[in-house]
């Protein structure tokens, strides 16, 4: 198809025509002239011819944030986006270059410009990847088949939902070129842990978690305020490596740390330095809470010289905001108030303090979860996607001839029954529980199964009746048998009967050792009647590793029943030598003693278990609001926990136990400060709230950073919400002081800024990357061949033909000339020959 720029000189074209009617005996002469005229006119007219073509546009997104410019030698980017292009022809390529932001340095086109390599700073040091996104997107033309390349290590640090979903929604591909590779002999600075606030003259810890790609020697150094306060040889690991300094301090104030790994040839000293912030205080930090004003641990506390504070009870909330940290010991967990709950979560969630509970026998008699439990990091309910039962019990039920008889005028069997159906009801209803009744010959009156609500086992128990002799040898074994085939933390056997079993050979011997052997089951026997067969049943708990109930009254069985059962259904206990570990039992703390007990719980989610022993959590913390909750799962008595307390290392150990709830900040009641560190500057949000709760407006609140005292007023931009913004700060450790000038009230808040969260690691991420371009429609570029682009309409774009046209009325016109000019030569050479 073929358009006019200038159609207006078309118009002379009929004019030729006519001429061409009237000089039509001419014709020969003047037809050669009016077409070279013809074509000068549409020449004159500025043809276009339409021309349709599949436009294929990519847009590389260049990663220039430092985990990747840290990673990649010079030229190495060149010579992957030139491959990228080689392998790739016909296609218009632009690049983008982004980290923090995003910027187009080479827009579209078929043919690379060279010098397009930008410094890394002029586009920040996180990886926004929706930023670059939104601009690629925007950049790319309506039509054609368009497609992003995202030239990256995918250690992406912002925005990668938003990009993945931009870019489904426009239908635009993303595939992922890698870019970088791990560093080697890198050594970095991973962690700086101290205590957010101290005691004068207290030794406190601080941590550094020093991580290396390769195993060898640096020096670690520790600054305080400035000042050198040690300078360290260290044996660096592969992988991440902890190191304790410790200090003391005498002087009263704010101390900022800082902390600096060195080793020879380390590539990227971006990553070498963090910071953090101290605050002594004068008052205990610490409140015991028990009814036990003197314990073994209340007095390992004093001779460590640790400050605390004693309450019998929790207190109210004013007197509880004076203290940083809380310890419930001793207390029993189900005694606590829903306002003694309620109080420790806003202690914990709003205030930002820490809350340990040491959970022993003591603490859990009685307890059955609920309230204090939906604040724990543990639970007592077993999870209910579970691999195993907490609890199996197999009871064994005497139906014999003797329990025919009377006692206190009842039938012995009824009370038998009684006292089963007493004990089931005690039990979980996610216990496995069976019954196997027995008196020569055993049969099952309800194979081992979830209890439920009970009922089955109310009506298998309904039917039993007493008759025949003794064997208890044979359901033992079927017992033994059925407990080896399920899965439950806690395995039991509880014989319900006199003992009196046949005179019969049988081998006794062989089944006590494989009692023995099978450590996890456990037999324990209620001794029915005057006179029982007390050798052989404590024999048999002997062998089980049980316990022997006398139930000389028939009238007692069913509480004795019930006593046996809640001791054998405590499966939170779980009682013997036990060894510990975990990432607390390391270090200085190596060769931690083995407990000689432990309660059972299960840890949530989000948990972070410090300590264990083999899959049950033994202490475990996680965050509730601004604070955190620990459970320390034995007690601190000394019942369990006597060969930690007799360690020579207990003070240690007791500092790093309540360090692990160590309270990260010290907020006022009523004003809960947060600060958010951004390449922009340092943004300071702080809530406040009158004392009933209700939000606090119009107050006089002025936010001082610490160390230096620059100050700024807290403007109000919402109901109860305040702001304030400090220029960026270099990497170290801070502290914001919130002041209420109203209500007289000062929160403290510690803070770091580190180094950009992109030299923390280097090498590819595989795996973000296939993400992205699985998610998107791309492929992960292993060959550099973009994937076949999405059908797409053609581009409509129009040529100028306008001197092709023209040359070729000039060539007619010469032809012309040339056709008028060799006639007459030919004419005059006849005239002269005449």
């Amino acid at each position: 198809m073929i358009r006019f720029g200038m159609p207006l000189f078309l118009l002379f074209l009929p004019l030729l025509g006519v001429l061409l009617v009237l000089g039509r005996r001419r014709l020969r002469e003047i037809l050669l002239p009016c077409l070279a005229v013809v074509l000068l006119l549409l020449a004159i007219a500025a043809p276009q011819v339409r021309r349709e073509e599949r436009a294929e546009n990519v847009y590389v997104l260049l990663d220039r944030s430092p985990s990747v410019t840290a990673a990649t030698a010079e030229g190495e980017v060149e010579d992957a986006l030139s491959a990228l292009r080689t392998a790739n022809p016909g296609q218009h390529f632009g690049t983008i270059a982004f980290a923090s932001r995003a910027t187009v340095v080479e827009p579209l086109s078929e043919e690379p410009r060279p010098g397009l390599a930008l410094s890394p700073a002029t586009v920040g040091r996180r990886t926004d990847l929706a930023r670059a996104v939104a601009l690629a997107l925007a950049a790319l033309p309506e039509g054609g088949a368009n497609q992003i390349v995202l030239a990256s290590d995918g250690r992406i640090t912002d925005g990668l939902l938003e990009a993945v979903s931009a870019a489904r929604a426009a239908g635009v591909p993303i595939s992922a070129l890698p870019l970088g590779r791990v560093v080697e002999r890198d050594v970095s600075l991973a962690r700086l842990e101290a205590p957010a606030r101290v005691e004068l003259g207290r030794p406190f810890q601080v941590v550094a978690s020093v991580e290396s790609s390769a195993a060898g020697e640096a020096i670690l150094a520790l600054y305080r305020d400035g000042d050198l306060l040690s300078s360290t040889p260290v044996a660096l690991e592969r992988g991440l490596t902890r190191f304790q300094i410790p200090d003391t301090l005498a002087a009263a104030g704010a101390h900022a740390y800082r902390a600096v790994v060195k080793r020879a040839g380390d590539p990227v000293p971006e990553n070498d330095a963090l910071g953090a912030f101290v605050q002594t205080e004068d008052q205990p930090s610490l409140l015991v809470v028990s009814p036990e004003s003197a314990s073994p641990f209340v007095d390992l506390l004093s001779a460590a010289g640790k400050a605390h504070g004693t309450s019998a009870v929790v207190p109210a909330l004013e007197d509880l905001a004076d203290y940083r940290q809380v310890l419930l010991t001793g207390l029993p967990l189900g005694s606590l108030a829903p306002r003694d709950i309620e109080t420790l979560r806003t202690f914990v969630e709003d205030l930002g303090g820490g809350l340990l509970v040491a959970e022993g026998e003591e603490e859990l008699r009685g307890f059955r979860g609920g309230g204090i439990e939906d604040l724990l990091p543990t639970t007592y309910t077993l999870p209910q996607r579970a691999e195993q039962a907490s609890l199996a019990v197999v009871y064994l039920l005497d139906r014999s001839a003797s329990m025919r008889g009377h006692a206190e005028g009842a039938v012995k069997i009824d009370v038998v029954k009684e006292a089963a159906a007493a004990s089931v009801s005690l039990l979980d209803p996610d216990t496995l529980a069976g019954v196997i009744a027995f008196d020569r010959n055993f049969r099952w009156l309800r194979p081992l199964a979830p209890v439920a609500d009970g009922r089955e086992i109310y009506e298998a128990l309904r039917g039993v009746e007493a008759s025949g002799g003794t064997d208890i040898y044979y359901p033992t074994v079927e017992a033994l048998d059925a407990l080896a085939q399920v899965s439950a933390r806690v395995k039991h056997i509880l014989v319900l009967s006199d003992g009196k079993t046949v005179d019969e050979v049988r081998d006794w011997d062989r089944l006590f050792a494989r009692m023995q052997q099978e450590t996890d089951v456990h037999l324990s026997a209620i001794a029915i009647g005057p006179q029982p067969n007390l050798p052989l049943l404590n024999r048999l708990a002997e062998a089980g590793r049980g316990t022997v109930y006398p139930a000389a009254d028939f009238s007692t069985l069913p509480q004795v029943s019930m006593a046996a059962t809640q001791r054998l259904s405590r499966s939170r206990f779980v009682t013997g030598e036990t060894p510990i570990a975990g990432p607390l039992a390391e270090g200085e703390l190596a060769g931690l003693p083995a407990l000689q007990g432990y309660a059972l719980t299960y840890p949530r989610p989000t948990t972070e278990i410090l300590l264990w022993t083999g899959k049950d959590p033994i202490l475990a913390r996680w965050r509730v609001g601004l604070g955190r909750v620990g459970v320390l799962n034995t007690d601190l008595a000394g019942a369990w926990s006597a060969p930690w307390l007799s360690w020579s290392r207990a003070p240690l150990l007791l500092e790093a136990i309540l360090g692990t709830v160590e309270a990260e900040t010290a907020v006022a009641q009523g004003l809960a400060p947060s600060v958010e560190v951004g390449e922009e500057g340092i943004r300071v949000r702080v809530e406040a709230r009158e004392p009933d709760g209700a939000f606090a407006d119009f107050l006089d609140l002025e936010a001082v950073l610490l160390p230096g005292g620059a100050a700024a007023p807290l403007q109000q931009t919402s109901v109860g919400l305040y702001e304030a913004t400090f220029p960026s700060l270099p990497e170290g450790g801070y502290a914001l002081r919130t002041i209420d000038h109203t209500r007289g009230r000062v929160a403290l808040i510690p803070f770091s800024v580190p180094y950009p969260a992109e030299y923390r690691r280097t090498g590819v991420d595989e795996t973000t990357l296939r993400a992205i371009a699985r998610a998107t429609g791309g492929r992960l570029l292993v060959d550099e061949v973009l994937p076949e682009p999405r059908a797409a309409g053609a581009d409509l774009s129009y040529i100028p033909v306008h001197r092709q046209v023209l040359l070729a009325s000039l060539a007619l016109f010469l032809v012309e000339l040339v056709r008028r000019k060799l006639p007459r030569r030919r004419g005059a050479q006849a005239t002269r020959a005449d």
